[in-house]
C-alpha cells in the first residue's frame, strides 16, 4: 500500500515538473500564446501576449473565450471559430478596439488516430501586426534587390556535358510554349539559373521575371505577398493596396522556388489560380484575371511528399507538366573545368587580378566530388582568387580536404618552381611576411574595388600613386579599368 503510495506522489511530482518546464516554454516563445481548453475556457497565456496585448493574465483565465468576445476584448475568437470547426484558424483579430493581430488558432486532439476524435484544447499564436509589416518590408526589399539584380546581368547556363546539352536543347524547346515547367535537382546546381534561361528565350523575355522563395515568407504573409492586398483591408495597409507576385509577374514568368515548402492551405489556393488563371487580393471580392508563364524548383521528392500527404497530388500533376530534372555536378564532370573558367575569370574582372589554375590543380578540382555543387564550386574559386599570393593557383593552395581528396603529394622537382617553397604554403603556415603580404594584397584590392582609379585607390589608401603602383607589381596584382 505504501509502495502504491509513494509512486503516485513520484507520479505528481513528474507532472508537476513537467508542467513547470512547459509553462517555462511558453514563456520563452517570442509569440503571444493563448490557451483554451475543450470548452474555450481559458487555461493560460504567456508573458509575450500580456507585453503585446496588455491584458494580464488575471484578466482572462478562467473566463470562457465567448463571454470575452461578448464584454468586447475581442472583437472575435480564432480559437472559438477552431473549437467549431476542428481546423486550424488564422484570422486579423482586434484585441480592446485599439489594436490588430494576427491569430492562429491550432486545436489539439485527444486521440490524432480516432475519426471522431474530440478537441482536447486549442493553443492560439498571436502576432502583432507591426511585426507582419516589417516583415513584408524586408521581403519587399529582397524582391527588389533580386528583381533589379536579374534586370541587370542574367548568368549564362554553363555546360559541356552530354547531360546538360540535352538538358538545356529541351529547355529551349519548350521555352516557346507557356506550359508550366517544375525543375527538380539538389540544392547549388543552377535550378534558379535554368529557370532564367527559360524566361530569356520565351516570347515573355522583354517582361517581368518574379522569382519567389516559397522557404523564406512566414506562414501568415503568404497569401498577402502572392496574391496581394485591397486598399483598407486591415490596420497598417497601404491605402491602395499592395499587388502580389502574381500580379507583378502579369504577361511575364513567376518562378516559385522550394514549392514543396508551400504550405497546405496555399497549395489550395494556389491551385484554384493555376485552374481560373485570375486572383483575389485579401480583403476583395472581385478577381482579376493574369497570365503569366509558371515555373517551380524543388530539391525535394515531391511524390514522396504526395505519398506523405504533405504535398497535393492534383497541385502536383497541375505543376508538373514539363519535368527538368538537373543531376549533380559529381555526375556531369565535363562540366566542371568550363564552370572553373567562367568563374575564375568572372572573379578575376571583379577583383582586378590576373590568375591562372596550374593543370595539377584542375585535375584535383574535376575529380573532387563537389558535394555542395555549383554554389561550392564557385565559392571555393573566389576563395583562391583572393586568398592566394601568388598568379598560378597550385595544389598546395587548396583547402586541406580538397588535397586529402586529390591525394596530391609534391613532386620531388618542386623547388624548381618558380614559386618558393615559403609562398605556396603561406595559406596553411603563414610566416610573419607572407602574412602581411596576404593582408596589403586584400587592402589594395579592396581599394581598388571600391575606386575609379589606381590614383584614387591611393588616395584612400594614403599612399602616392607610383608607390601603390610599385606595391602592385610586387604582389602580382593587375588592374583592370571599370569600363573594361
Amino acid at each position: 500500500m505504501n509502495a502504491t503510495i509513494d509512486e503516485l506522489i513520484e507520479k505528481v511530482k513528474q507532472l508537476e515538473e513537467t508542467n513547470e518546464q512547459m509553462r517555462t516554454i511558453i514563456n520563452f516563445s517570442s509569440d503571444g500564446l493563448y490557451v483554451v481548453d475543450h470548452q474555450g475556457v481559458t487555461l493560460a497565456v504567456n508573458k509575450a501576449y500580456e507585453e503585446m496585448t496588455g491584458i494580464s493574465r488575471n484578466e482572462v483565465v478562467g473566463k470562457n473565450i465567448k463571454d470575452l468576445v461578448f464584454v468586447e476584448y475581442f472583437d472575435r475568437s480564432a480559437a472559438y471559430m477552431a473549437l467549431q470547426s476542428k481546423q486550424t484558424t488564422t484570422i486579423m483579430q482586434k484585441i480592446k478596439k485599439r489594436k490588430y493581430f494576427v491569430a492562429t488558432a491550432t486545436p489539439v486532439f485527444d486521440n490524432e488516430k480516432s475519426e471522431d476524435r474530440k478537441v482536447k484544447m486549442v493553443v492560439t499564436s498571436v502576432r502583432d501586426l507591426t511585426y507582419l509589416n516589417h516583415l513584408q518590408n524586408q521581403i519587399r526589399a529582397e524582391q527588389k534587390n533580386t528583381r533589379s539584380s536579374t534586370n541587370k546581368e542574367h548568368s549564362p547556363v554553363v555546360f559541356k556535358s552530354p547531360q546538360m546539352t540535352s538538358l538545356v536543347k529541351q529547355a529551349k524547346k519548350i521555352a516557346a510554349f507557356p506550359t508550366p515547367v517544375l525543375i527538380t535537382g539538389p540544392s547549388g546546381t543552377g535550378k534558379e539559373v535554368l529557370a532564367s534561361f527559360i524566361h530569356e528565350h520565351s516570347p515573355q523575355k522583354e517582361q517581368p521575371f518574379v522569382k519567389v522563395n516559397c522557404a523564406a515568407i512566414p506562414p501568415e504573409l503568404f497569401e498577402s505577398e502572392l496574391f496581394g492586398f485591397s486598399g483598407g483591408s486591415f490596420t497598417g495597409a497601404r491605402k491602395e493596396g499592395k499587388p502580389g507576385l502574381f500580379e507583378q509577374a502579369d504577361k511575364g514568368t513567376i518562378l516559385l522556388d522550394e514549392i514543396g515548402e508551400l504550405p497546405l492551405p496555399m497549395q489550395v489556393k494556389l491551385l484554384r489560380v493555376l485552374q481560373d488563371q485570375s486572383i483575389t487580393r485579401v480583403g476583395d471580392v472581385k478577381p482579376k484575371r493574369l497570365s503569366f508563364r509558371l515555373i517551380c524548383s524543388t530539391n525535394q521528392d515531391l511524390r514522396e511528399l504526395v505519398y506523405h500527404k504533405q504535398f497535393r497530388e492534383d497541385l502536383w500533376y497541375r505543376i508538373n507538366v514539363v519535368h527538368l530534372a538537373m543531376q549533380p555536378l559529381s555526375q556531369r564532370t565535363d562540366d566542371i573545368p568550363p564552370l572553373i573558367d567562367y568563374y575564375l575569370q568572372k572573379l578575376c574582372r571583379k577583383y582586378y587580378l590576373d590568375k591562372h589554375i596550374s593543370s595539377d590543380t584542375l585535375s584535383i578540382l574535376t575529380h573532387y566530388p563537389w558535394p555542395g555543387n555549383i554554389r561550392e564550386l564557385k565559392n571555393i574559386i573566389e576563395f583562391l582568387v583572393v586568398s592566394t599570393t601568388s598568379t598560378t593557383i597550385t595544389p598546395h593552395d587548396l583547402p586541406e580536404h580538397m588535397r586529402e581528396h586529390g591525394r596530391y603529394e609534391p613532386s620531388p622537382f618542386e623547388h624548381d618552381r618558380e614559386i618558393p617553397d615559403s609562398i605556396m604554403s603561406a595559406y596553411d603556415h603563414p610566416n610573419l611576411k607572407e602574412a602581411l603580404a596576404l593582408f596589403e594584397s586584400q587592402k589594395i584590392l579592396s581599394a581598388l574595388h571600391s575606386s575609379k582609379s589606381i590614383r584614387s585607390a591611393a588616395k584612400l589608401l594614403d599612399i602616392d600613386h607610383a608607390n601603390l603602383i610599385r606595391r602592385m607589381k610586387r604582389l602580382n596584382i593587375t588592374y583592370r579599368s571599370k569600363d573594361s
